[in-house]
């Protein structure tokens, strides 16, 4: 399978939530990013072994991303905070529920989840850390009733590509720490920890040019990321932040990302090429996550004022503020 193949001509573009919740007694630690991606894989595998050994495949960018694990609910802050930052395992019970956020990129890969969840039905499980977890709940369509921007959707390349009015503004929020690759250097590799509009921008032009169909690409509009992210240093700025950093520790490299929320005022010609992208690649970032180990937990964005109507209203945030009544 090679990255030629990658190109989604046709399929849908989704985010879902998955409700888990343990079957036995177990521990779960919550920046387990590398043991959930593994556990996604061992699950494409069941139904598609030829694609997973495709997705193992090192220094690529994943047709996927994956959060870290939501719930917690019987830690207070504090104990959650020290836990994560400490990589600690934190026991697990049956009854109580978790959720994993899920995106994907690739029409093979949505085809593999959904013959998983015909296959296993109410059995589909995911194993973590050696804990079995059910997974008891999908959501993946949108509610027309909430209103207010989502963590699911389901829409597709062609639907993002559509022409779209570039705004004033740039609102991204970024939930999980987040960061960029600057590549290898002497003493190991560089990571840049705020987020310039040309990193984000061409961040999301280079994911969008490995993951949409060809005649939606860049290319077929005489661009390059590169050259996003060049007009994006020129003509966007910062008029707001409230950012933070944070580390996520790991079994092998732990890393500090920033996450938080910032504002981009675009200040160039609205009638240039490059500004005509800059709405369809804002709201790739719901599914494409920003950054650096997006499959591992990190980058998880959103640009909080380009949603579209198919995108806008979801159950997710109905579950995120379920979560916290629990």
């Amino acid at each position: 399978m090679s990255s030629a193949s990658i190109g989604n001509e046709q399929g849908p573009l989704v985010s879902m939530l998955l409700r888990l919740e343990p079957v036995e007694p177990g521990w779960l630690t919550p920046s387990c990013g590398p043991q959930l991606q593994a556990a996604f894989l061992q699950l494409v595998r069941q139904v598609d072994p030829e694609l997973s050994a495709w997705l193992h495949q090192p220094n690529q960018r994943r047709p996927y991303t994956l959060s870290l694990l939501w719930g917690f609910r019987q830690l207070s802050v504090k104990e959650l905070q020290i836990a994560t930052s400490h990589l600690q395992p934190v026991p697990v019970r049956p009854g109580e529920r978790y959720w994993l956020r899920l995106t994907l990129l690739d029409e093979r890969l949505v085809q593999a989840i959904l013959r998983a969840c015909l296959q296993q039905a109410r059995q589909l499980s995911l194993t973590v850390e050696q804990t079995p977890l059910l997974v008891t709940r999908m959501l993946a369509a949108p509610d027309p009733i909430h209103e207010g921007p989502s963590w699911v959707a389901v829409t597709s390349f062609e639907e993002l590509a559509r022409e779209q009015e570039v705004q004033e503004h740039y609102a991204f929020e970024f939930a999980s720490p987040t960061a960029f690759s600057r590549g290898q250097r002497s003493w190991g590799k560089l990571l840049t920890l705020f987020p310039e509009p040309a990193a984000v921008f061409e961040s999301l032009a280079r994911s969008w040019d490995l993951f949409a169909p060809e005649r939606l690409r860049l290319a077929a509009a005489g661009l390059t990321p590169q050259e996003i992210a060049d007009w994006c240093a020129d003509h966007l700025i910062v008029s707001q932040y409230e950012l933070r950093t944070q580390y996520l520790p790991s079994s092998r490299f732990g890393q500090t990302g920033f996450l938080g929320r910032i504002t981009y005022e675009v200040k160039g010609p609205r009638g240039a090429a490059q500004a005509r992208w800059l709405t369809s690649l804002a709201r790739l970032a719901l599914f494409s996550g920003v950054g650096y180990k997006t499959a591992m937990g990190m980058g998880q964005a959103r640009c909080l004022n380009v949603l579209s109507p198919a995108e806008l209203p979801s159950a997710s945030d109905t579950v995120a503020s379920a979560l916290d009544r629990q």
